[in-house]
């Protein structure tokens, strides 16, 4: 039923108005009009043209006579002086030339006429037809207004169906996110014998909800797409290090000495921790394996916590600057004398200096943690952040 009372108002949208039949039917009598115009007027010059060569058999008649009284000059000439046939002679060509004259100028004048009548109607209907025109012009804009306020309206319709659809898609998943968040959730909170690891495991998995449903709201309000990402990008610095108390919690049970006996057990695995100018003071020798594993962890946990204060200020710093629309000397976001430019730079470092300490850590520890397999968990909160970032897209 939709579709055809659609397909009926754009037929009828389309249909030619009332007032389009009237003016082409107005422009049919303009054009009869002229016709009939040029008609009287081809009429008019066919009688003149009739008069003139009457005139002109007119005048050969008087050329005749003319030349007959000639002759009959010449004839008499014994009894006919040459002054009265002169005089003769000079009173018909005066009589010639004045209806010469007279003939000449009546043609200029009628030719005038005809001129001005003739012009005044080629201007009368110019201004016709460019009206005719203008109000064709008219009547067509506003046909050629309607259809496309028609069509636009349609088609906002069609987007605002398709948004729905859109919202109600990415909300549904949002929903079954959080539902599966929330039921291992509780069931951790059934089974909660083990504080020091579940804690760290309720952190990770409350990170599902909080980035479905930013990323919905994101989807359904545009405007606050800004504020929620540096919501977004809080808690990936916060997870990260979580995923490393996590580790380190599974291992020691909390306790830090123990994760470090345990490293100490590895020291063949472990490369001595950058030092800063460490290849002008040559290579520092560690007493015991525990002060390297020592040595290794701090750094594993310092190149985590580096990400932890430096993705949130970089976060901030970014949408400061496009809220601002500042982009330093640059002309856009992606020119390199801009800070926005430089402050990408500084997430893409700080994201692969935490990772080369979450890798190295793991490559020490791989085999005591293969029950739990942390791997694919890691990969799992690394998806959710690049699926945000690339729906952000």
């Amino acid at each position: 039923m939709a579709s055809s009372s659609s397909r009926s108002s754009s037929r009828s949208s389309l249909r030619p108005p009332v007032r389009l039949c009237c003016i082409r039917f107005t422009l049919f009598m303009l054009v009869v009009g002229l016709t009939a115009v040029s008609i009287y007027f081809s009429y008019t010059l066919t009688s003149l043209t009739a008069q003139v060569q009457q005139e002109q058999l007119i005048i050969e008649s008087l050329q005749s006579q003319v030349s007959e009284q000639s002759n009959i000059i010449s004839r008499f000439n014994a009894s006919v002086t040459n002054a009265d046939v002169e005089k003769q002679v000079s009173l018909l060509e005066s009589s010639l030339q004045e209806s010469q004259h007279d003939m000449e100028t009546s043609l200029q004048e009628t030719t005038e006429h005809i001129d001005i009548l003739l012009n005044a109607t080629v201007n009368k209907l110019d201004q016709t037809v460019k009206a005719a025109q203008a109000e064709i012009q008219y009547e067509v804009d506003l046909v050629k207004n309607d259809v496309q306020s028609y069509v636009q309206t349609t088609q906002d319709q069609f987007s605002t169906e398709n948004h729905f659809m859109v919202y109600q898609l990415a909300g549904t998943f949002t929903l079954l996110a959080c539902l599966i968040s929330m039921w291992h959730i509780t069931a951790h909170f059934r089974q909660f014998k083990r504080p020091h690891v579940q804690r760290k495991v309720l952190a990770i998995l409350w990170m599902s909800p909080i980035y479905s449903v930013t990323s919905w709201l994101s989807l359904t309000f545009p405007q606050f797409e800004g504020y929620l990402a540096i919501i977004k990008d809080f808690y990936e610095a916060y997870i990260i290090y979580q995923f490393l108390a996590f580790l380190l919690a599974v291992l020691g049970r909390g306790d830090r000495d123990a994760v470090v006996d345990l490293l100490a057990r590895h020291a063949d695995h472990l490369d001595p921790p950058m030092r800063l100018f460490g290849w002008c003071r040559g290579k520092y020798q560690y007493g015991t394996p525990q002060s390297l594993a020592s040595a290794v962890l701090l750094q594993c946990q310092i190149f985590a916590m580096q990400f932890v204060f430096f993705k949130p200020m970089t976060a901030v710093g970014l949408f400061t600057c496009n809220k601002l629309h500042y982009y330093g000397y640059g002309t856009n976001s992606n020119s390199y004398e801009s800070p926005q430019f430089w402050l990408r730079i500084i997430q893409n470092i700080s994201v692969f200096v935490a990772f080369s300490g979450l890798l190295k850590f793991y490559h020490a520890v791989q085999d005591d943690l293969a029950w739990c397999r942390p791997f694919p968990k890691f990969l799992c909160i690394k998806g959710i952040v690049f699926m945000t970032f690339w729906q952000g897209l």
